[in-house]
């Protein structure tokens, strides 16, 4: 009966609105006229609007030229119109198709709004990585070319000045072969698998197995390190070769900016269930600026931080970030100018 049916329809008109609501994408509805049919939670979000009733014009609703132009388009042709607007720091992705009924006579509209702020700042990150690691190659590769050509072009070129050439492409060619591992392991830690081999790291034996491996290094520049692990120290849950990446970076990163006859100090702490390796130097240091920029890739500091003679890849500190992310752990830096710096990964005890 009239009654029943009524009903039913209610009920199915109160799941709609319950799918509506919960829709991750803002959802308007408008009828020919441009009046307000239907808008869900999102929508009114959206545009910071309260409840709005059946009927209302669009025009009172929200005034947008971009909503307007897609809205119109639709009434126009069959196809949905895709279009984007800004709304404060926010990009909008907007589809509008026109709504007809049984008779192709045109009803409204339906429009979709979907968020791609995020997707946005992805896309940005990954076009600035690509422009990156062009230039990174760009400039290693032009000085191998020249000397080549050099060569070729000078078959009769003296001993002294082929050594000195030989010495440039040799130092060139090992900044790429550099860049090449650190893009690997980036894309490594950046996969779907990164494959961690989790075992209990003891942090005094792991601490002097890396001082072991960088003597040469440190004895170069004639520093003085000091390694402070607190007594009583717990062996933390982690991958013992993705750490031994992450410090070796950092310590490449304190080794270089050093002083000769500067001093380096590694510490382990804990602090509640986290334990905090820290990498100190008393170097150029970083500024206020660039401080907080460090761990992007690429990023690099101020000229004083790369000029020829201690310029790295710029994925290093990016690369630390990652391996301690993946131990469900993160990283922090303090520096002051000519004081120099300190570098924090912190892990948990157990992961």
């Amino acid at each position: 009966d009239l009654k029943q049916l009524n009903k039913q329809i209610a009920k199915r008109e109160s799941g709609m609105q319950t799918i509506f609501s919960a829709m991750q994408d803002a959802l308007l509805v408008v009828d020919s006229n441009r009046r307000v049919i239907l808008t869900n939670q999102m929508f009114r979000k959206l545009f910071a609007l309260p409840e709005i009733s059946i009927g209302t014009p669009l025009l009172e609703v929200v005034r947008d030229a971009t909503l307007d132009g897609a809205i119109a388009d639709a009434f126009r042709g069959s196809e949905s119109i895709r279009s984007e607007l800004t709304l404060d720091d926010s990009q909008i992705e907007l589809y509008a198709v026109a709504t007809r009924n049984d008779a192709g006579e045109l009803t409204g509209a339906l429009v979709l709004f979907h968020d791609i702020t995020e997707l946005k700042k992805m896309d940005q990150v990954r076009r600035d990585f690509v422009a990156n690691v062009s230039h990174e190659l760009r400039t290693p590769l032009s000085i191998l070319r020249g000397y080549i050509e050099t060569l070729l072009d000078n078959p009769k070129t003296s001993r002294e000045e082929l050594s000195r050439i030989l010495g440039v492409m040799e130092r060139h060619s090992k900044r790429l072969d550099l860049l090449a591992q650190d893009l690997l392991t980036l894309a490594q830690l950046e996969s779907a698998n990164p494959n961690l081999q989790l075992g209990n790291v003891d942090l005094p034996s792991f601490f002097g197995e890396v001082i072991r491996d960088w003597e040469k290094k440190l004895a170069k520049k004639q520093l003085n390190v000091i390694v402070d692990v607190s007594p009583g120290l717990p062996p933390i849950r982690a991958d013992r070769a993705r750490l031994q990446e992450a410090l070796y970076n950092v310590l490449d990163n304190a080794v270089k900016y050093s002083r000769e006859h500067g001093e380096i100090r590694l510490v382990a702490r804990q602090r509640d269930e986290e334990i905090i390796l820290s990498v100190s130097d008393d170097g150029i240091g970083i500024s206020k600026e660039d401080l907080p920029r460090i761990f992007e890739r690429f990023y690099r500091a101020d000229k004083a931080r790369t000029a020829e003679n201690i310029r790295g890849t710029g994925l290093g500190l990016a690369i630390v970030k990652h391996v301690a992310q993946l131990h469900s752990g993160g990283v922090e830096a303090e520096s002051k100018l000519g004081k120099g710096t300190t570098i924090r990964v912190s892990l948990p005890v157990r992961m």
